[in-house]
């Protein structure tokens, strides 16, 4: 087999309109849940670490937060710019705010990225006085009538599964949500609390198929095996689920506050 693609976060730009089309938003209600849980202050300035295409941001700003997003990679940060965010270039590890500090310091799907620890005492320095800080992810999953024929794609495919992502990772669970609110709490923040919102979607074959283009473990595949997969994949689900498939999402939300 060929090597696997040298992955990096920026690796994302490549697919960054697909990203934009394709990867799920944030539903309004899991932020301003925990915005609320965290006392009732009005929109103010915000700072969307690693934004990507906007998908956190553009939330935060229909709700009223002057938005700054702060992205790594240019292709990315060039859409979240047409999507309407003010969007500075850099990485989060070696940006300075200057004399700038944010009420609220935003991370959508992107906090896992960066380096345990720092960034939380970065974050906290990003932030002025009962500043809020909010970390989402999307957790979704697929209901197939035939799973059975759908998992046979992948075992003949990839008969030694997918590659793990970064960091020898496969998934985020729950449990790595529990360890990020735990160093938010030993790196000096307050009032630590959770929102878990559900909510669906439905996508054809081809936007099924697309959006697993678009994740980390399928991105790293040599461009030759993951095109085969998801060509497979596309007759699979035309052929066993009407050429549709529903997602169940669900939105977790870690919030938390700096002291006043």
């Amino acid at each position: 087999m060929t090597e696997q693609t040298v992955w990096a976060p920026t690796s994302f730009g490549a697919r960054a309109h697909d990203y934009d089309r394709l990867r799920p938003g944030y539903p309004a209600e899991a932020v301003t849940e925990t915005l609320a849980a965290l006392g009732g202050d009005p929109p103010g300035t915000a700072l969307d670490i690693g934004c990507g295409t906007g998908k956190l941001g553009v939330t935060l700003a229909a709700l009223g937060h002057t938005v700054t997003g702060l992205e790594p990679d240019a292709r990315m940060a060039a859409v979240a710019s047409a999507n309407g965010l003010a969007v500075e270039v850099g990485a989060f590890e070696t940006w300075e705010p200057g004399n700038r500090r944010f009420d609220l310091v935003a991370c959508g799907q992107a906090w896992h990225w960066l380096h345990s620890g720092e960034r939380s005492d970065k974050a906290a320095r990003c932030l002025r006085p009962a500043g809020r800080i909010l970390l989402a992810w999307n957790f979704g999953s697929y209901r197939l009538r035939n799973s059975a024929s759908f998992n046979r794609v992948y075992a003949n495919v990839l008969p030694d599964g997918l590659p793990p992502g970064p960091g020898g990772r496969t998934s985020l669970s729950e449990t790595d949500l529990d360890g990020y609110a735990e160093e938010l709490r030993s790196h000096g923040f307050q009032h630590v609390t959770r929102t878990a919102v559900p909510w669906q979607d439905r996508l054809t074959t081809r936007e099924f198929c697309d959006l697993l283009g678009t994740e980390s473990r399928h991105l790293v595949l040599p461009s030759v095996v993951r095109q085969r997969l998801l060509r497979e994949v596309a007759s699979c689900l035309d052929a066993e689920e009407g050429g549709e498939v529903r997602m169940d999402y669900m939105c977790l939300v870690v919030g938390a506050s700096t002291a006043a």
